[in-house]
C-alpha cells in the first residue's frame, strides 16, 4: 500500500470510532504505533492528515556541474 492509501485508510478507521491499537493491530505493522498515533492527533486537530514535507534532510541533484564542485 501506499502512504496515501495507509493514510485514508487510517482516517476512516479513527472517524468511525476504532481506538489507535485496534488500527495498528488492523494494519499489521504496516506503520509504526506512533506514525497512527501522530496521524490520529492530526485528524482530532485538523480533521485530515496533512504532512507538511517528507521526513529527513532535501534532496540533492547529483550532475557532473555538481560533483565536480
Amino acid at each position: 500500500m501506499k502512504s496515501k492509501d495507509l493514510q485514508q485508510l487510517v482516517l476512516s478507521k479513527h472517524e468511525s470510532g476504532d481506538s489507535i491499537a485496534k488500527i495498528f493491530r488492523d494494519l499489521n505493522g504496516a506503520i509504526s504505533y506512533d506514525t497512527v498515533r501522530r496521524w490520529c492527533n492530526m485528524i482530532e486537530k485538523t480533521g485530515a492528515i496533512q504532512l507538511s514535507a517528507p521526513p529527513g534532510p532535501s534532496r540533492i541533484i547529483r550532475t557532473k556541474q555538481m560533483i565536480e564542485k
